[in-house]
């Protein structure tokens, strides 16, 4: 029955929100001409959103992330991103503020948690860029940003990272040829303990790419963590066109895991662990204003190592549909999970008090200016 008022509001809510304002774009861009004869821009884009959650069946505790409020009303982030640009070179600021940028910026505290993206570039020659600083990962299909998403709930592949890197990356573009290569901190860390070894991480990506919307990229970051692990991630990603209103895509990812037991490599655990999976996106466009995402996902993490401890398998389907108007849309989602053990209370694998499914439903709002 609780689902059934659920579904029914969503319906209302569908049924008056197509009929809302018609499409307002609110674009800040400050163009001047250069003595020399070249331009400088400086852009300001944003977006809100804003989601109520309620758990059907199965524990109210959730298992990915961004989404953990259960029947209440909850913000999830308002983002602003500012990009400045001189001839060749240039500076991009990306803040965001709420749960979601929190969840994000786990590692920072105050007002370093407010930074997703800030980082300056240089266009050395045509098609070679140097870029410094901290920026959103390249590995995966998903955005941190549920405006640039299909789906509003996050994939269990995004949950378990990474998510940001800081340090120094090279860019080269070649054709329909993409190359990327960097060194960065830690996995996630903008800013390193003192009281930790200070590793580097390896950062690489090979993408082809053409303007029809057919992406197909290869994504590496391998690396020692702060507290010794040794991380090793290969990342793949799909996205081909299949006509003008419909589009599929795919993500696969491996991470390679060594524990070590203490500080020293002479008594490191040798053996290698991973968690794996994989998900398909569909995307259709049913009419102008109206989209359906569907996301079929499989992870697999038998050993409980990654974030998310499973000790097990998961399947994840979830549908949302994009109903839009201008720069707002409002996105109802119904997102059925099913585990091959038991998951309990406290994000823990529990076989007594646990269970082997979860069924939720979420309505988002969205607005981009």
């Amino acid at each position: 029955m609780k689902l059934g008022y659920w579904l029914l509001g969503s319906l209302l809510l569908c049924s008056g929100w197509v009929s809302a304002q018609e499409h307002v774009t609110d674009t800040l861009e400050d163009t001047t001409v250069l003595e020399d004869g070249g331009r400088h821009h400086l852009t300001i884009h944003g977006n809100l959103d804003f989601y109520y959650k309620s758990t059907f069946h199965g524990n109210k505790t959730p298992t990915t992330s961004f989404t953990d409020a259960n029947e209440r009303f909850e913000l999830g982030m308002m983002s602003v991103q500012l990009a400045y640009q001189d001839k060749n070179y240039g500076v991009v600021l990306d803040l965001g503020f709420g749960p979601r940028a929190r969840a994000f910026a786990y590692t920072d505290q105050g007002a370093m948690a407010a930074i997703k993206q800030a980082y300056i570039y240089y266009d050395v020659t045509k098609g070679l860029r140097i870029s410094a600083g901290t920026w959103a990962t390249h590995i995966g299909y998903e955005l941190l940003d549920p405006a640039l998403n299909a789906n509003y709930s996050m994939s269990y592949l995004f949950s378990t990272g990474p998510f940001s890197n800081t340090g120094v990356k090279a860019e080269y573009i070649t054709g329909n040829h993409h190359f990327m290569a960097g060194i960065s901190n830690p996995t996630d860390y903008r800013s390193v303990p003192e009281n930790v070894l200070n590793r580097k991480t390896i950062i690489a990506r090979y993408s082809y790419e053409k303007p029809s919307g057919l992406v197909m990229a290869l994504n590496y970051s391998g690396g020692k963590q702060v507290d010794s692990v040794n991380l090793q991630q290969i990342d793949a990603v799909v996205s081909v066109p299949i006509s003008n209103r419909l589009s599929l895509g795919w993500n696969g990812s491996v991470v390679l895991r060594k524990k070590m037991t203490t500080g020293t490599m002479e008594n490191a655990d040798k053996s290698w662990q991973n968690w794996w999976g994989q998900a398909l996106y569909l995307k259709a466009d049913l009419c102008k204003r109206v989209q359906l995402g569907l996301r079929e996902e499989y992870f697999n993490d038998k050993k409980g190592i990654s974030i998310i401890p499973l000790l097990g398998n998961a399947w994840s389907t979830t549908a949302t549909a994009q109903i839009k108007q201008g720069d707002f849309t409002l996105m109802p989602e119904i997102r059925w999970d099913r585990f091959s053990a038991p998951y309990g209370a406290g994000g823990s694998t529990n076989a007594q008090n646990g269970s082997r499914g979860q069924l939720y439903g979420l309505i988002a709002v969205t607005y981009q200016f």
